[in-house]
């Protein structure tokens, strides 16, 4: 059962994750290459993203689970959390590249993106 969850919920979170930052790429006219952003997001984008969201899902919720006693909602909002952060930090990192000139958006942050979260 934990690991169809971490599955399901770390991909989910991946995808989630892949489709904000080809938004921001979109609306701030960010391209990375030649090849354009599709390619890279497909070919890069979704492993990284979806990797890193199940095996931090899984490692956060097990850890969670075993030094708690077992409980469920405690060790998902753990693990939701962890994922939270890390897409974060993903997204200002890859979402919103310095070193693609600024040509639509300042900094490359989409005029959306809420200015209380930091990038």
């Amino acid at each position: 059962m934990d690991s169809f969850l971490s599955l399901v919920v770390g991909g989910a979170a991946g995808f989630g994750l892949v489709v904000l930052t080809s938004r921001a790429w979109r609306d701030c006219d960010v391209t990375i290459n030649s090849i354009g952003n599709g390619p890279t997001l497909l070919f890069v984008g979704v492993p990284v993203a979806g990797v890193v969201n199940i095996v931090l899902f899984s490692v956060v919720y097990r850890t969670s689970r075993s030094t708690k006693g077992g409980k469920f909602l405690m060790p998902f909002l753990a693990a939701a959390i962890a994922i939270t952060i890390a897409d974060l930090a993903l997204f200002s990192w890859a979402g919103t590249p310095a070193g693609s000139p600024a040509s639509l958006c300042p900094a490359n942050v989409p005029p959306w993106w809420p200015t209380w979260i930091p990038t």
